[in-house]
């Protein structure tokens, strides 16, 4: 299976190779041949003191710049068909260390990767089907669980590698099938000076479907998937099946509901597993201007962790969606007691608001009360006695300058509780980000 997807990848390099030089003329008639090309630059700097260890004495604070370039070309040749391919490259400079802890250099000069490609068909015999075949972003619902194929290497890439098959039913229902692959590192496709940057723990698969739809005013999602985790090193094998649903509610048109719950069950190693997770939000736009919010919204979040005291493991599993959902800062953390962004023995209860101070600005303002579920083992990092994890303030500004240049700024604070052990420190973290597009 893996021989047989990388060569039909290898085979769109090829044809995207082959169109990309052909010379096109940009005319708006729907059969004629276009060729687009784009550029990106994200400008991010992330700094923070003792998100990791909770310990101020501990000396890891860490400031560094994330330069990251894309560029990317989208062939649509006719009416039914697209080819798009984009190269990504993520370099580092480093500010406090001076070093990269890995590569021991102040400047890391990483990989140029294939963060898209792949070939889109549109409505074959008439069917209202699309098929997508290759290297593809894909978002689920609200990413839930589907988000992010490989989440060690940060946010540079969000790729899946694949197939996926789109149907659009009556009354603007969809039904969604894919097929997914993600090696542990890239090895589907060629990358230029590969530091062999890890892309998940354990090579991963799934298969799924997916439904959205509409039952007059409310909007209803259902899907079933399976993912499945080869073994590597001590990580076991795993298999996981997934069962859920989305609902989103307009009670009024300023207040609405939206809902996501979702059942896992499957094993782990020689051991059953089961998990049980979701969450709500409920947003209220009051329609007026600054200073009144935006939006107003109170939501909660259930991420079951595992007992000890069972021989079942019962830690919910964030499937294909380990990226900061809920907090930029947290999967920092989060790689000390678990892996990186993994979403699991993890609660909320939460409350945020949005300001539009001027146009194109925005200010969003959110306060987690944060649980754990389970009580865990004691460590350096853990009490192993209490569940609360404490309180999150996080505080972004957004400032879309022209639809070429924008920026943010975000601010997180976290005051650690009982969940982590006696003497834990507050940390702060701090990312500031200007993003060019053309």
């Amino acid at each position: 299976m893996v021989r047989e997807l990388k060569a039909l990848l290898m085979a769109l390099v090829i044809i995207a190779g082959a169109a990309l030089p052909a010379p096109v003329q940009a005319q708006e008639t729907r059969d004629t041949a276009r060729l687009k090309f784009y550029f990106w630059e994200r400008i991010r700097q992330e700094s923070w003191d003792n998100t990791m260890s909770l310990d101020e004495a501990a000396g890891d604070s860490s400031s560094y710049v994330r330069l990251r370039t894309s560029l990317g070309a989208l062939w649509t040749p006719g009416q039914s068909w697209d080819v798009h391919l984009r190269l990504t490259n993520e370099n580092r400079v480093y500010l406090a260390p001076k070093l990269d802890p890995r590569l021991k250099t102040d400047f890391n000069v990483h990989e140029v990767i294939f963060d898209q490609l792949y070939l889109r068909w549109k409505n074959p015999g008439r069917l209202g089907l699309t098929a997508t075949l290759g290297r593809f972003d894909m978002m689920l619902g609200e990413g839930f669980l589907v988000m992010d194929g490989g989440p060690l290497d940060g946010s540079r890439s969000g790729y899946f590698n694949g197939l996926r098959l789109d149907y659009a039913l009556r009354n603007k229902n969809a039904l969604t099938f894919f097929f997914i692959r993600q090696p542990r590192t890239d090895t589907l496709l060629p990358v230029i000076n590969d530091r062999e940057q890890a892309m998940v723990e354990q090579e991963e698969q799934g298969v799924g479907i997916y439904f959205s739809g509409r039952a007059k005013r409310t909007g209803l999602d259902a899907y079933l998937f399976r993912k499945d985790a080869f073994a590597h090193g001590p990580l076991p094998k795993g298999a996981l099946h997934v069962a859920g649903g989305r609902v989103v509610h307009p009670f009024t048109e300023k207040l609405s509901l939206t809902a996501e719950g979702a059942l896992q069950l499957g094993t782990l190693g020689d051991r059953n597993r089961s998990g049980l997770g979701g969450y709500f939000h409920l947003d209220h736009k009051p329609g007026r201007r600054f200073p009144v919010p935006a939006q107003l919204t109170v939501g909660g979040i259930y991420l079951s962790g595992d007992d000890p005291a069972t021989p079942r493991f019962e830690g919910w599993d964030a499937a294909f969606s380990r990226w900061p959902k809920w907090s930029d800062s947290l999967i920092y953390l989060q790689a000390r007691e678990t892996r990186v962004a993994d979403w699991v023995n993890f609660a909320s209860l939460y409350a945020g608001a949005v300001f539009e101070p001027a146009e194109r600005v925005k200010v969003h303002l959110t306060w987690h009360r944060l649980s754990a579920p389970e009580k865990t083992a004691p460590s350096a990092l853990l009490s192993g006695g209490g569940r609360e994890r404490g309180s999150l303030l996080i505080a972004k500004i957004a400032y879309d300058v022209s639809a070429n240049l924008a920026g943010r700024l975000i601010w997180e604070y976290f005051d650690p509780g009982s969940f982590y052990a006696a003497g834990a420190d507050a940390f702060h973290w701090l990312q500031f980000e200007l993003f060019f597009r053309f």
